[in-house]
């Protein structure tokens, strides 16, 4: 079904979903009190993100990519039975890297319980069904992976990962570089496995807590305790971990971040800026015109069109390296 030269784009697809996507079981009371299932998925985005999701769109050959210009988002949907068919073909084959393949999980053995039942909803399957959505999502509470799961990263699954969770900025003071990706406390592992991943991919020496460093952190008021992978040294930032993403193929508008940090982070590794005021003053320009502040919401809010969501379905399909 997919062709093998799209391999990069499937793989970096699958490392999105982890970082932007969410699997819906939702539950309706029929106007004759019976009650039905619908299972969704969807990853939603600014709007200035279109692009990515109509490729994903096209690529699969399932969804819909429905915009709302009122509130400046898309969303890419899919909800048929057919369609999610080929989602979870398409997942089983690729499998998620982060503990949203637990969500998967369940939204998999809804699906097959729901749709592959022989008889009408009986009240054994809505009490199985509510088992399941009741550690579903935001309301999860093991985080235990299943027994024979291997977690397997990939250059394109990871770039899918970060341009979803991932943050390229600059800290204005002392103008310094850091790469960050935040996540729950129970996606450590993760966070640890991306690390080993990366240092045997840049053939960097020294070691790897010197550069990338895992730091947990305290609730803030109602959240729960995060963890967070920061890349940090302008020699190690410039040399390896630019050079590696580099040869990769951004598929998001995190690609214009990331170009914007390399030019950064070039002109401070060759100290262009000391004694250099005019320079200095351009990269913290440069450094305060990334992430949202490139948003076309940001600079155009006065001009968004508003009215009737829109639908459509891109049957372009992006080049993959």
């Amino acid at each position: 079904m997919f062709k093998a030269n799209k391999i990069k784009f499937l793989d970096w697809i699958t490392g999105f979903i982890d970082a932007e996507g969410c699997f819906h079981i939702k539950r309706k009371t029929m106007s004759n009190g019976k009650i039905r299932y619908y299972l969704e998925f969807t990853i939603k985005l600014h709007i200035d993100d279109e692009d990515v999701l109509r490729a994903i769109c096209s690529t699969l050959n399932i969804g819909r990519v429905v915009l709302r210009p009122k509130y400046n988002t898309c969303n890419f949907e899919v909800g048929a039975e057919k369609e999610l068919r080929v989602l979870i073909d398409f997942l089983d084959k690729y499998p998620l890297i982060g503990d949203k393949y637990l969500d998967y999980l369940n939204f998999r053995e809804v699906f097959f319980l729901y749709y592959d039942r022989t008889n009408l909803v009986s009240e054994s399957l809505k009490t199985k069904i509510e088992e399941i959505r009741a550690n579903h999502n935001t309301k999860r509470v093991s985080t235990t992976l299943p027994d024979g799961y291997n977690r397997v990263i990939t250059d394109y699954k990871l770039l899918g990962f970060m341009e979803g969770d991932g943050s390229f900025y600059i800290q204005t003071k002392g103008l310094t570089p850091k790469f960050e990706i935040e996540l729950t406390y129970a996606q450590k592992p993760l966070l640890m496995e991306i690390r080993t991943y990366l240092m045997s991919k840049l053939d960097f020496k020294p070691s790897s807590k010197d550069v990338i460093k895992i730091r947990d952190l305290k609730a803030k008021g109602n959240s729960k305790p995060t963890v967070r992978l920061e890349i940090t040294g302008i020699d190690f930032l410039h040399n390896y971990f630019n050079v590696y993403l580099s040869k990769l193929v951004f598929y998001s508008r995190k690609r214009e971040d990331f170009k914007t940090f390399c030019v950064i982070c070039e002109k401070l590794f060759n100290k262009a800026y000391i004694n250099n005021e005019e320079v200095k003053n351009l990269l913290l320009k440069l450094s305060e015109e990334m992430n949202g502040a490139r948003l076309s919401t940001n600079k155009l809010t006065d001009k968004i069109l508003t009215g009737e969501v829109m639908i459509c379905r891109d049957k372009e399909t992006p080049d993959s390296q």
